[in-house]
């Protein structure tokens, strides 16, 4: 079967991106360096091609109550020029997607996985209800990621400087030209960067606009390598691997994310996993000796298995081996020393915090 593409694929090919499957798309794993790419977005910035990820929109004059309903976050205590980060939940309150959901004004975008785009659509249409519209604008639009310290830089010489006013979590629609654009200032780094969404037929047009406007401040085309490094340094967590069906957001440590006091579908599971407390959890570690974990690698407590890795990496940005795991909650405090098999032979690690690296940029 042939590889999706995303309109930029030609500018990947262009500068000779390794291009690779992931989840039927062809994307760049890399341009030059993984481990270059990922230190460049701590120290100037670098672009990424994130078009392949969803755009549904929902309108009407249920369009609230529609999502409300179906997400444990209150989106009504969003504003519109605002942007929420939630989660798709299903009847036994496990994760169908976790998502952005854009306030329009009346109306909603939920940005939602690559992967997961038509679970998320045919869960919306199954769940429909009179006085609302939902449209999937995937196939038609295109997402250019901005991430870095010069990314404010690079983003005030395209859109001007009302650009550096742009608070974190809101967004504004913006024009240069003949490309209409949506630029939140939001990303999946961990530094301060934006999302710029616009027509596929302007995406090359916007990719050369950004390029060229960004030499001046370094900046670095970058792959998915460097992205799914960048996100677990930050602690943030990765659909397949840290959420599914089958977690609930109690269990992987997005608390912050449900809303008790709203009503939303399967509330009353979480409130009874809340009650009785969850056995599981997710949390971070960093391996005391050099060795990745990668996912599914089981951790021990002594001769007990506690848990298993969820994601691995090495980060040039600490020079740590550093990672995310679902664990018992008896094992699960910060400081607490654990073992990973990896193969034949047991690693020391400890359990951290998420956040293994703090952005340098004020936001």
């Amino acid at each position: 079967m042939d590889l999706l593409k995303t309109p930029l694929y030609e500018k990947h090919i262009e500068n000779k991106a390794k291009i690779v499957d992931f989840g039927g798309w062809a994307l760049p794993i890399e341009y030059e360096s993984i481990l270059k790419e990922t230190k460049a977005v701590r120290t100037t910035a670098g672009l990424f091609d994130a078009s392949h990820m969803g755009e549904i929109k929902i309108e009407g004059p249920q369009a609230l109550n529609f999502l409300q309903h179906l997400t444990p976050n209150d989106i009504s205590l969003t504003s519109k020029g605002q942007l929420q980060y939630n989660v798709f939940l299903n009847a036994n309150a496990g994760v169908i997607d976790d998502l952005m959901v854009y306030n329009l004004g009346g109306s909603f975008l939920c940005v939602a996985n690559a992967s997961n785009i038509d679970k998320v659509y045919a869960w919306l249409k199954f769940n429909q209800s009179s006085g609302v519209t939902i449209t999937n604008e995937s196939a038609s639009t295109a997402l250019l990621s901005l991430q870095g310290p010069r990314a404010v830089d690079i983003m005030e010489a395209i859109a001007g400087p009302d650009i550096r006013n742009l608070k974190y979590m809101h967004f504004i629609d913006s024009q240069i030209e003949k490309i209409k654009m949506l630029i939140s200032r939001s990303g999946y780094t961990g530094e301060d960067g934006f999302e710029i969404y616009c027509n596929n037929d302007d995406a090359g047009m916007l990719w050369e606009e950004i390029t060229k406007k960004g030499k001046a401040h370094g900046l670095t085309l970058c792959g998915l390598g460097s992205r799914d490094i960048l996100r677990i340094e930050a602690g943030y967590p990765l659909y397949g691997h840290e959420l599914s069906d089958t977690i609930n957001p109690l269990e992987a440590s997005l608390d912050w994310v449900v809303k008790f006091n709203k009503e939303f579908i399967a509330k009353d599971i979480l409130k009874k996993a809340k009650d009785k407390g969850i056995a599981k959890k997710r949390v971070g570690f960093m391996m005391e000796e050099r060795a990745i974990a990668r996912a599914g690698y089981q951790i021990y407590s002594g001769n007990s298995i506690v848990g298993e890795v969820t994601s691995g990496t090495y980060s040039p940005n600490i020079d740590k081996f550093i990672g995310m795991a679902s664990i018992a909650v008896k094992a699960s405090a910060p400081k607490t020393a654990v073992t990973i098999k990896i193969r034949d032979r047991f690693y020391k690690a400890t359990i951290t915090k998420f956040d293994f690296i703090r952005a340098k940029t004020k936001r």
